[in-house]
């Protein structure tokens, strides 16, 4: 190779190299993309580039509630009766003839005494008023459980008739059906009186509860404290029961 054909090629060279580096610098490019072009997923000898675990999307498992979700409810439903002035009771579990009202909580309100009867239920639910079932669908897995609906029917009658039997017979009752999990979703739910936990508590600030309609909370209280069962009488009533069971075994083995 004579010495004009080394220069020429020193020459292309150069530009070939030189170009597409100064022209990175200012488009923010590499060389060689500048060079051959965007090359998409695979590599210039045709492999697959491996996708980094960071650019593959992820899809959240949906869960029910747990225990976190539902203590959160219950400091929202706290801090809602103190700064209201209501009284609250948890659990609001109410005993009447033999029967029990089991809720996650009672408030006395100035318009209503309110029920707040928990479901930990996550995913999509669908159910609406007049369904014997409610169907959840989560993860891909369908499954039923009896309508809220109906539930929430049987707990406000107990609780009207205590009402009544401690002398507050007049006095308005609502049952509020809260789904706690932060990931559920209620399809078709109007007028179910049933809500996930940020609806309820801003239905809990509507007119209808804040109103106030000459009750007096405190006294409401004081009236029911007899039929409120503590979580310690139940646990007291759940040993007993126990012990009788093993005693009846004992004696007829």
């Amino acid at each position: 190779m004579d010495q004009s054909s080394i220069i020429v090629f020193a020459i292309v060279l150069v530009v070939l190299i030189g170009i597409p580096v100064v022209l990175s610098r200012k488009t923010g490019r590499s060389p060689m993309e500048m060079l051959f072009g965007k090359q998409g997923t695979k590599g210039f000898f045709g492999k697959q580039k491996k996708e980094s675990q960071e650019s593959q999307p992820q899809v959240k498992k949906q869960t029910n509630s747990n225990r976190n979700d539902f203590l959160d409810l219950i400091s929202k439903l706290t801090t809602y009766a103190r700064k209201n002035h209501f009284r609250l009771i948890i659990p609001g579990t109410l005993s009447c003839d033999g029967t029990v009202a089991v809720l996650t909580a009672l408030i006395m309100t100035r318009s209503k005494v309110v029920g707040i009867n928990c479901f930990g239920f996550g995913g999509r639910v669908v159910g609406k008023t007049g369904d014997e079932d409610w169907e959840q669908i989560m993860n891909g897995i369908r499954t039923t459980f009896p309508s809220p609906i109906q539930k929430n029917r049987n707990q406000e009658k107990i609780v009207r008739q205590v009402l009544e039997e401690v002398g507050f017979a007049d006095t308005e009752v609502e049952i509020v059906g809260v789904f706690t999990s932060p990931n559920v979703w209620l399809s078709d739910a109007a007028g179910s009186n049933c809500y996930t936990k940020d609806n309820a508590m801003k239905y809990l600030k509507s007119e209808s509860f804040l109103a106030d309609r000459g009750l007096d909370p405190q006294k409401i209280e004081a009236a029911l404290e007899p039929r409120i069962v503590r979580a310690k009488d139940q646990k007291d009533a759940k040993n007993e029961e126990k012990q009788d069971e093993e005693k009846q075994e004992e004696e007829n083995p």
